[in-house]
């Protein structure tokens, strides 16, 4: 093709049209609550400059949302789920171009709007009630990765993967994601919950395990203006804790005195915290035990004992929450090669979940019904084969079509299966190929095979 002005005129024209299509074909079915020019004023508000590319921010975000919502999780299943091919070197170069802060924003302003719309639903006696839990995500062996997270060790060597550890905060009423932190493989949950202290709100009611108890704990959380609930920590020892004031036999509070570690390091830190203590009677693994709750709650007349252990009870939800994350969403294994990447991918797919959960609460209050019956992954399914549906329609059409997705998305109940409980273990196994324990490049050069 000859370089003229009429062909350039031609080449512009085309790369308009496949700039257009790409950001109002991809996921139609959540444009409602996330839009073009939303994400173009958080580009304006960074003073973040771009081109007119065929890969926008809005279609690179689009792209990298679809890649959660896709089954396979891949950035190119999401890129062929709306009819493109190719160009994987472009779809790169515009993952790597868009800062994190653009996704850290838009994560913000999502959450402030569904806090708008559903706050109050995520309330307990005027508190936001927040499940705090970590896990480990994997992701590819590159060299920066390994050294930026580092891997596990045990018995058998380093793990061949680097693993990076994550802390995640949901309110457990809407199941959205408020705060995430990743760090090295080697940090503490701990001290990445103290990382996201500023992302809470005074008053907040955080509901963890174990690993988030402790008499230093509970005074930062306090500091914060933070509530608590958690499990008691393993070392303490319920039975040689002096009663300051006693409700029942099972519910009484106590001073929790902080060890002399902790003081020495903070001077600053008081010798004892009151807690309340409560027991509990709870099942675990198909054997009922018995469990002590410390609680910041002292007051039993406005938080009753009963309505507390029913409240912590709830704090399973966290599990099931993180289980979408890693398998319904692919944050199990994150397949960006830099770190920077992998905070994006991070970043993507916790937005994603939101969405659903965003679609999910609307679709809950059309048909009235309790958010926590509609199946998570019903849902995700749904807004996929809508996506591509609403591509296609005019622009007459896509209300009726979001309307009927609100309704396919209320009809997919979740059975109600009381002491549910199943071991996690495999029933198929795995394929028994050979382990690689080398890169595919150093593998293909050991044995003399060129790509």
């Amino acid at each position: 093709m000859k370089i003229n002005k009429k062909n350039i005129n031609k080449l512009k024209n085309r790369i308009k049209a496949t700039r257009q299509e790409l950001e109002s074909n991809q996921l139609r079915a959540i444009k409602k609550m996330i839009t073009k020019n939303r994400i173009e004023d958080i580009c304006c508000e960074e003073d973040y400059q771009y081109r007119e590319r065929i890969l926008t921010p809005t279609a690179t975000i689009l792209h990298m949302i679809g890649a959660a919502l896709s089954r396979e999780g891949s950035f190119q299943s999401s890129w062929h789920n709306i009819g493109q091919t190719g160009q994987s070197d472009i779809l790169s170069k515009a993952r790597k171009r868009l800062p994190a802060k653009i996704w850290n924003n838009l994560n913000q302003w999502i959450n402030e709007k569904i806090s708008k719309e559903f706050g109050e639903e995520a309330k307990w006696r005027g508190h936001r009630v927040i499940g705090v839990d970590g896990t480990c995500v994997s992701m590819s062996d590159e060299a920066e990765l390994s050294e930026r997270y580092g891997k596990s060790k045990s018995k058998f060597g380093l793990s061949r993967f680097p693993i990076a550890q994550m802390v995640f905060a949901f309110t457990l009423k809407t199941r959205v994601t408020v705060a995430h932190q990743i760090g090295a493989y080697k940090l503490s949950e701990q001290e990445l919950l103290r990382r996201m202290y500023a992302q809470m709100n005074g008053g907040d009611l955080i509901i963890g395990d174990r690993h988030f108890a402790g008499a230093n704990l509970y005074v930062e959380y306090q500091q914060y203006g933070l509530e608590f609930i958690t499990r008691t920590h393993q070392r303490l020892k319920v039975g040689r804790l002096k009663r300051v004031k006693e409700y029942s036999k099972k519910d009484f509070i106590v001073k929790l005195p902080l060890t002399l570690k902790h003081r020495r390091k903070n001077k600053d830190l008081p010798e004892y915290v009151l807690v309340r203590i409560l027991e509990v009677r709870a099942k675990l693994r198909g054997k009922m035990e018995q469990l002590w709750l410390v609680t910041s709650l002292l007051d039993a007349k406005k938080y009753p004992g009963n309505d507390v252990k029913d409240l912590y009870r709830k704090r399973w939800t966290v599990e099931t929450l993180i289980e979408e994350q890693k398998i319904w969403l692919g944050s199990d294994v994150l397949r960006s090669k830099t770190a920077k990447g992998i905070s994006k991918e991070i970043y993507a797919r916790i937005i994603a979940g939101n969405l659903i959960h965003w679609l999910i609460l609307k679709a809950a209050r059309k048909h009235k019904i309790a958010a926590k019956q509609i199946s998570t992954s019903a849902a995700t399914r749904l807004i996929s084969h809508y996506s591509i549906r609403m591509g296609d329609a005019s622009k007459k059409r896509l209300g009726d079509l979001y309307e009927k997705l609100l309704d396919k998305i209320a009809g997919s109940i979740i059975p109600y299966r009381p002491n549910r409980l199943e071991p996690r273990l495999k029933k198929r196994d795995q394929k028994h190929y050979s382990i690689l324990h080398a890169s595919r490049a150093q593998w293909r050069k050991d044995n003399d095979i060129n790509p």
